[in-house]
């Protein structure tokens, strides 16, 4: 008897489950609506500056030169940047002069070698900011398991596919069994400052490359005057900042990365490229989203801190 009723209650609450799926839940509608924005996508940005969203977990910049290409960031996976480097060659053909790596997380430097692949004969310099990846070398000492083990229940890795909808600021990947996403393995860059900005020529294109603390302590910003282009890197996306990553982190700077941030307003940006999400065209808008992304970090600090 007691067998029959348990059965009972089980085929009952499948049959409520099925019922109940059979609508989405609020947040799986959000996140179905989400998906839109993260779809892929190459947005020229300004004259010069073109952006691939949705190819990677990460964005992946293009900034064309005289006589060659600077590339921002290069996704998480070499098949991903792949991908982006076609989309790219439908642009221009001229070869990469250099990378440049906003920080050292690995779903923005996992690419690099395609990029690199794609210099000619002269190999592409790649900038950074020292110490970089930070964050991924504090895991290496120790708690490399443990950090992989609380990022993939912070990603969902270890949901079925079908739950997999979204990571909320990128597209859902599923990275492999061997290997840690989140420390990275970064290419070596030939070229590291640490404080203060850091101004180079590329191709004829006049850059400055500015520290900016915020999500790690490696992370810098591309301030590209001519055309009023800030590469944000990921101490701004269009989603709630990151200011502490549940899978377990070092600490990050909270007042640092709103300087950071008032920075990069005071640069009077007319379009900002973030580190993930679509970028953001228009001065208006621009300065407007930054501002108020700087504002509620602040106002989460004032409140807690």
């Amino acid at each position: 008897m007691k067998k029959l009723i348990h059965r009972t209650l089980v085929t009952l609450a499948l049959a409520l489950g099925t019922l109940c799926g059979a609508e989405d839940s609020e947040v799986t509608q959000l996140l179905k609506e989400r998906s839109a924005h993260l779809e892929p996508k190459i947005t020229q940005v300004s004259d010069s500056v073109w952006v691939a969203s949705g190819y990677s977990p990460a964005n992946i910049s293009m900034i064309v030169g005289e006589d060659g290409l600077i590339i921002v960031d290069t996704g998480m996976f070499p098949p991903h940047a792949e991908k982006v480097l076609a989309e790219f060659r439908k642009v221009t053909d001229l070869p990469v002069k250099a990378i440049i790596l906003t920080h050292g997380h690995g779903d923005h430097t996992g690419g690099a070698r395609v990029f690199l692949e794609a210099g000619g004969e002269e190999k592409p310099k790649i900038f950074a900011r020292s110490p970089f990846n930070s964050e991924g070398n504090l895991f290496q000492s120790g708690g490399v398991k443990v950090n992989k083990l609380r990022g993939a229940r912070q990603a969902g890795f270890v949901l079925p596919a079908e739950k997999r909808i979204n990571n909320g600021i990128a597209p859902a990947v599923f990275p492999p069994q061997k290997g840690n996403v989140f420390i990275g393995n970064p290419p070596r860059p030939t070229d590291l400052f640490r404080d203060g900005t850091k101004k180079i020529n590329v191709a004829g294109v006049d850059l400055e490359l500015v520290a900016a603390t915020g999500e790690t302590n490696d992370q810098l910003y591309v301030w590209f005057g001519k055309e009023r282009v800030v590469f944000t890197g990921d101490n701004f996306y269009q989603s709630w900042p990151n200011l502490y990553a549940i899978r377990g982190t070092g600490y990050r700077d909270v007042r640092k990365w709103i300087r950071s941030l008032d920075a990069m307003l005071a640069e009077n940006p007319a379009h900002v490229v973030p580190g993930h999400t679509q970028p953001i065209v228009g001065e208006e808008k621009s300065v407007e989203v930054l501002t108020h992304y700087r504002d509620a970090i602040q106002f989460v600090f004032d409140k807690t801190i």
